[in-house]
């Protein structure tokens, strides 16, 4: 399976990768709360990094737009989707109930997800 890309194609202008990919998970939780409460187009990024405890300045260290963020909020999701099923088939070890594992493991992921998943299909 090929390796998560994260949010490496976005570009910042910090060097800290620890930091970046922190600071990015709080900008996700933040916007995912948002974009839920009240949609992607009603929500601004000041209010994006006020709910991530965030300036809007040092918001935009870490993305450039709000479509940034959206990528972001769909990439999270596609690689825990992915991460999930991964750990699904090592699980599994190739058995009989592989198959039935990796459904089971899907469905858990999504309920894990139902926000951000709700998000996807508004």
């Amino acid at each position: 399976m090929q390796q998560p890309r994260e949010t490496y194609d976005i570009p910042t202008q910090i060097k800290n990768p620890d930091l970046v990919k922190r600071r990015r998970r709080q900008i996700i939780d933040a916007a995912v709360k948002l974009f839920i409460q009240k949609g992607f187009h009603k929500t601004t990024t000041r209010q994006i990094a006020k709910a991530a405890g965030l300036s809007i300045g040092a918001l935009y260290e870490y993305v450039s737009s709000k479509e940034d963020v959206l990528y972001m909020v769909c990439n999270s999701i596609h690689m825990e989707v992915e991460q999930g099923m991964s750990d699904a088939l090592a699980r599994a070890k190739g058995g009989q109930n592989a198959l039935a594992e990796v459904i089971r493991e899907y469905f858990m992921v999504c309920h894990r997800m139902s926000d951000f998943i709700l998000l996807i299909y508004q």
